[in-house]
């Protein structure tokens, strides 16, 4: 009786592996056993095989990955600051349009946005300008700089807001002015 108790302890113990094992494996999950495979360059490495029942978890954990979020830009007008509308101006005047916005989206313009002619009379002013730096929350001031027409009449400009890749955002800025005749010369006396 003696005998076969030392038998099945000696199973046991095979079937279960040594309490005396000589394997450099430091990791004591029990879901692997290393397995000996053939490497391309021909010599061997132990790798973690599965055991029937169990899932195999990564040594390194995963962590998850921030998947960065497109700000979006928005802006808001606040004021004419300058050339209220239905100004009146001669023909031919410099006039420096300037309104104040504010940032209300989530990016910050940098020295790539724009301020681009839109529609109607761009009174000699050129197609784009640089749209102030303002970080998002904050106030800017646009600023065109244009020309009346020399012809007397009423002249409406609109110029739109662009993100660094062109892309146009927030409300049409316009301007809304009356050029008027200039006053003819009275003859002296």
């Amino acid at each position: 009786m003696r005998r076969l108790a030392i038998l099945i302890a000696l199973l046991l113990l095979t079937a279960c592996g040594s309490a005396t094992s000589t394997s450099t494996t430091t990791d004591a999950t029990p879901t692997a056993r290393p397995t000996p495979t053939a490497p391309a360059t021909g010599g061997s490495v132990a790798t973690r095989t599965p055991e029937p029942g169990f899932t195999l978890l990564p040594s390194t954990p995963i962590l998850p990955t921030d998947t960065p979020t497109p700000c979006n830009n928005d802006a808001l007008f606040v004021s004419d600051v300058t050339v209220p509308d239905n100004s009146q101006v001669v023909p031919g005047a410099p006039i420096d349009k300037r309104w104040e916005v504010q940032n209300t989206g989530a990016c910050d313009w940098t020295r790539d946005y724009r301020v681009a002619f839109f529609e109607g009379n761009q009174m000699g002013a050129a197609n784009e300008h640089a749209l102030y730096p303002a970080k998002a929350g904050n106030r800017a001031i646009v600023q065109v700089n244009m020309i009346a027409p020399d012809v007397p009449g009423d002249y409406t400009g609109r110029w739109q807001l662009r993100d660094a890749g062109g892309q146009p955002f927030g409300p049409v800025l316009y301007i809304k002015i009356i050029v008027i005749p200039l006053p003819s010369p009275t003859p002296p006396p």
